[in-house]
């Protein structure tokens, strides 16, 4: 059974403007005349109709007016909700790379363009981080010409939050109007450069601070270029979550390559450990067969080092052993691979070399080290060591005999050594 239609208003005003009507004509029946009642009708016919229609209308503009306020609820709602599912995907997407990606300039920029792409105002974006220097150098560019900012580095007393913390308890702010900040913070030729790579054509900055282990590291930067206006509080929140998760990136990169760096060195002598010399030697050996290029490699022996354990202690044993490691390292090139195989001995390759240089190199380490005495307490004593050389291809093209080769005139050269302390 179909549901009944209402009566349009319009229907409903006509016939009660009839009704009132007819009333009019009938009123000199009972005795009253038209001349008499002429303003009261005027008022019925006219006044009554006008305010119930203006009443109907306002009721379905208020309902009109209600439906649209509603639905710009609802859209805002809609849009909050969005965002809040892209924040959600930016966060799963940041920790995932946080625990997979190792390289942090890669990290980096996968959170700048996050924290872009999430803040509706933000335009452009920047991540400065803290060199060995004690400045600021950009690691991580959105919207800028990175060629040109690559190259520019900056005091901490530069940037937009130290000024407005007043270089006390750093924390995000927005910055609004960052050319007239420029122009009275930054050095002249910084302002230049940055003029130059239009780096500075912005309106407003929010800027938050990278904190690793209690300790300022660096910036995050996200720029907008129409509105000094365009950044509101809550975006500054979010901010301060993106430079959070800098700081986790940062601390498990850092984590990460200490990791790395424990597994492939010694860590008294800080050369590679055996394990890691195998996995390069090989692929060195590799190399020089498909390439015909020329290595050659020394194996050394400390001498004399358990009389030195014995009659000083393990203590200077060790201290020996890392004079000696250091020497090694300061008078090679950073091409070459050291090693520290176990206990008192050592290899050495030596890239791109003959015999007779890397003869001679050994010579001017062995002389140095005959120059530099480890001395401990009031005792002072010479690092003396026994090697043998062996080179690719004169003595093998074969990597294990060539290391056979060279420990066995390793022992030969021992056998003529003697050892003062």
């Amino acid at each position: 059974m179909s549901k009944r239609q209402p009566i349009p208003f319009s229907i409903v005003l006509i016939l009660l403007v009839s009704i009132l009507f007819l009333i009019y004509l009938s009123l000199p029946v009972f005795g009253y005349t038209a001349t008499k009642l002429h303003p009261a009708v005027t008022a019925i016919f006219v006044i009554l109709p006008l305010w119930l229609n203006h009443l109907y209308h306002s009721k379905n503009f208020k309902k009109l007016n209600n439906q649209l306020s509603s639905m710009n609820i609802l859209m805002r709602v809609n849009r909050e909700l969005a965002k809040s599912n892209m924040l959600n995907e930016a966060m799963l997407e940041i920790s995932n790379s946080i625990v997979s990606i190792h390289n942090l300039d890669e990290l980096l920029q996968l959170v700048l363009e996050k924290a872009v792409s999430i803040i509706d105002s933000a335009d452009k974006g920047s991540i400065i981080i803290t060199n060995s220097d004690g400045k600021l150098e950009y690691r991580a560019i959105y919207g800028y010409d990175a060629e040109s900012l690559t190259h520019i580095t900056l005091s901490l007393e530069e940037t937009f939050i130290h000024a407005y913390t007043k270089g006390e308890s750093l924390r995000a702010c927005i910055i609004k109007n960052p050319q007239a900040f420029n122009r009275k913070n930054m050095s002249e030729t910084n302002l230049n450069k940055l003029n130059d790579a239009h780096a500075l054509d912005i309106r407003a900055t929010i800027c938050a601070p990278i904190i690793v282990d209690k300790e300022f590291y660096g910036l995050i930067n996200v720029d907008n270029i129409f509105d000094e206006n365009a950044f509101r509080e809550e975006e500054v929140r979010l901010m301060e979550y993106f430079a959070n998760q800098v700081g986790i990136a940062i601390k498990n990169v850092r984590l990460f390559e200490k990791t790395l760096y424990l597994s492939r060195h010694d860590a008294l002598t800080h050369t590679y450990n055996r394990h890691y010399f195998e996995e390069l030697y090989t692929n060195l050996d590799k190399r020089a067969k498909r390439y015909a290029e020329r290595y050659c490699i020394c194996v050394i022996d400390l001498d004399e080092l358990k009389q030195i354990n014995d009659h000083f202690g393990h203590v200077v044993g060790d201290l020996a052993i890392k004079h000696f490691a250091k020497t090694l390292m300061e008078n090679v090139r950073e091409s070459d691979i050291l090693s520290r195989l176990g206990g008192d001995e050592f290899v050495a390759v030596f890239l791109n070399s003959g015999f007779e240089n890397t003869y001679q190199k050994i010579r001017q380490i062995r002389e140095k080290l005959l120059n530099n005495p480890v001395c401990y307490e009031e005792h002072c004593f010479h690092v003396r060591f026994s090697f043998g050389i062996s080179c690719f291809p004169e003595d093998s093209t074969e990597g294990r005999d060539l290391i056979k080769i060279a420990d066995q005139r390793m022992y030969a050269n021992k056998m003529k050594q003697k050892t003062t302390i």
